[in-house]
């Protein structure tokens, strides 16, 4: 299943009316660039967990990926991200995953 790619949606001076879309169960990807963070919105009436994937090891050892908790009708930001969280196929890609998408929504945001 592919992650839902999210496009950077840049904010402006005069304001920014962003665009949310569900993501898919996979999970979302986005670019990082220094720039960019990740607004989760929880609709749901239960928390949900998002898990920011990491691909580097440390000394061959994997490193635990962080995990936040979004509670029940919040909402979240996350990033901007650093090359610690891009995927290592050289895009500057970075996995986020969610624990449940029912009544989520997200976006990219860029400075």
């Amino acid at each position: 299943m592919a992650r839902t790619a999210l496009p950077a949606q840049k904010l402006a001076a005069l304001g920014l009316a962003p665009t949310y879309v569900t993501p898919d169960a996979a999970g979302v990807s986005l670019r990082s660039g220094g720039k960019q963070v990740l607004h989760v919105k929880n609709g749901s009436g239960a928390s949900i967990t998002v898990t920011l994937k990491i691909a580097k090891t440390i000394e061959g050892q994997a490193v635990t990926n962080p995990t936040a908790t979004v509670g029940a009708g919040a909402d979240k930001f996350f990033g901007p991200f650093s090359d610690n969280y891009e995927q290592l196929d050289g895009t500057d890609t970075v996995f986020v995953d969610l624990s449940s998408v029912t009544t989520v929504t997200v976006a990219c945001l860029t400075l």
